[in-house]
């Protein structure tokens, strides 16, 4: 009888510092999972004009071994069951501040991700059906593209945010190196909404335009990435002269690491609007 190798094993002693992240991208069914040697990166696409990519690096793991980089290393995965698996015990624990220690295995093309959950003695062991299909988009924008780039405080930015008309259909971002530097506006249902934060205020800690930027976006599109801003610590925002922005949320696990979720989202083309 062969013997299969896992291809990737991984234990964490907190399974809440991957859920927590994973959570934040769950806004699609379904995933794609890449195994590197550098951690894991779970991507989420939606209508081809948007992807979420969470990076979870392997010092997060107390264990973390690939012995294999190629494809074997990469699989689709049902998220919400994926999430659901990660978070069985979050409703049931009994002792206040336990954690969940997680063991994932897989063995390569065609096999599950298996899981191992553990908390106080109690031991759940689940098995994952991964797909094979990982064909997803290449959103990268390299910093030679990048004509703004804008750091904030995640938790302002999240206020801000959460003033904004959430029954316009669109919103818009206007960039500059000049006054308003940084405007946000959506048309709903109450009329027209802006926000105009200068690059002095101190909810901005970097500020960095080469030239001015107009674009809108679907809000529906953008909505997403709110789950993400709600538990960033910070948020870097980056455009490229097509409008396309890279939302990247600074995320603290509960072991006092980083993790990190880039959100890109393309334009509407004025036929959409």
């Amino acid at each position: 009888m062969v013997t299969i190798h896992n291809v990737l094993e991984a234990k964490i002693d907190n399974v809440k510092n991957i859920s927590l992240v994973l959570k934040a991208i769950n806004f699609k069914s379904s995933g794609v999972c890449f195994a590197s040697d550098c951690g894991l990166k779970v991507v989420v696409e939606d209508s081809k004009c948007v992807q979420a990519n969470a990076f979870i690096g392997n010092d997060i793991f107390t264990e973390y071994v690939l012995t294999d980089d190629d494809d074997n290393a990469m699989f689709r995965i049902d998220l919400n069951t994926l999430v659901d698996c990660l978070t069985i015990f979050d409703s049931c624990t009994t002792t206040p501040g336990a954690a969940t220690a997680l063991k994932l295995s897989y063995k390569g093309y065609g096999h599950p991700l298996k899981i191992i959950l553990e908390e106080e003695g109690i031991i759940t062991d689940c098995s994952l059906k991964t797909m094979s299909d990982c064909e997803i988009l290449d959103f990268e924008m390299l910093d030679s593209d990048v004509v703004c780039k804008i750091i904030l405080r995640a938790q302002d930015f999240r206020e801000v945010l959460s003033d904004l008309d959430n029954s316009s259909d669109f919103v818009e971002f206007f960039l500059s190196s000049n006054s308003p530097y940084f405007r946000i506006t959506t048309e709903g249902i109450a009329g027209t909404f802006q926000i105009d934060i200068p690059k002095n205020s101190n909810i901005i800690e970097t500020f960095d335009c080469s030239t001015s930027i107009n674009a809108k976006y679907r809000y529906s599109q953008i909505k997403p990435c709110l789950k993400s801003l709600l538990i960033a610590s910070k948020v870097s925002i980056r455009t490229n002269e097509e409008g396309l922005i890279c939302l990247q949320f600074m995320i603290q696990t509960e072991s006092k690491q980083f993790c990190y979720v880039e959100y890109y989202c393309t334009p509407s083309v004025e036929g959409e609007m």
